[in-house]
């Protein structure tokens, strides 16, 4: 029988080191869940495992831009302060990095990269821009500064997504493979759409 090699692609992958695997995955749902779901004595990782209908790793695409804020301060040469937006590649959903997160180069199957909305870096500038004005501008009270962007590249979230069909649960649940935490938050701004511009 002939087998289909499927297709890989390099991607730059958000995280470094090994992605929490897929035993591994139950024990941070059960963290996720409410706390109904937990006082029910019969629901634990076993349940959610044998109850579990899907399982698959996703890579989820983040535009993230490398910019530079230029504060004016006369007669003082203006103050440089680099930082890092993200860009939801699917929802628009955007900010400014905390930290600047690990990157990884990749090979993945491109069947489970999460299709962008937003379909390049050009499209993903306006998003940007946004972030610059909405929420950078905001902590400068009189003069705004002015913002060089450096560059904008694509990058993928890896995530699991489960779901879990049974009497007491019916839902999917998006954890991210870097770090353990639910994505219920940024899941749901896919759905509705209301980040995009």
């Amino acid at each position: 029988m002939h087998t289909v090699k499927k297709k890989s692609i390099s991607i730059q992958r958000i995280g470094v080191g090994n992605i929490i695997n897929e035993a591994e995955i139950y024990s941070f749902i059960y963290k996720s869940l409410g706390i109904g779901y937990k006082l029910n004595k019969n629901i634990n990782e076993n349940y959610l495992r044998d109850f579990t209908s899907e399982k698959t790793l996703i890579y989820h695409p983040f535009y993230i831009a490398k910019t530079v804020v230029l504060a004016e301060r006369p007669p003082f040469p203006p103050k440089k302060t680099p930082n890092l937006i993200f860009v939801d590649g699917v929802s628009g959903y955007r900010g400014v990095f905390s930290k600047v997160p690990p990157i990884t180069e990749e090979e993945v199957e491109e069947d489970f990269l999460v299709p962008v909305r937003i379909p390049d870096d050009k499209a993903a500038l306006q998003y940007i821009k946004d972030v610059q004005q909405n929420q950078i501008n905001r902590s400068y009270v009189l003069k705004k500064p002015l913002h060089d962007i450096k560059g904008v590249t694509l990058h993928y979230l890896p995530i699991w997504k489960v779901v879990v069909n049974s009497g007491y649960i019916k839902d999917v649940f998006f954890i991210n493979a870097n770090t353990g935490e639910s994505e219920k938050y940024l899941s749901s701004r896919w759905r509705n759409g209301k980040d995009l511009l």
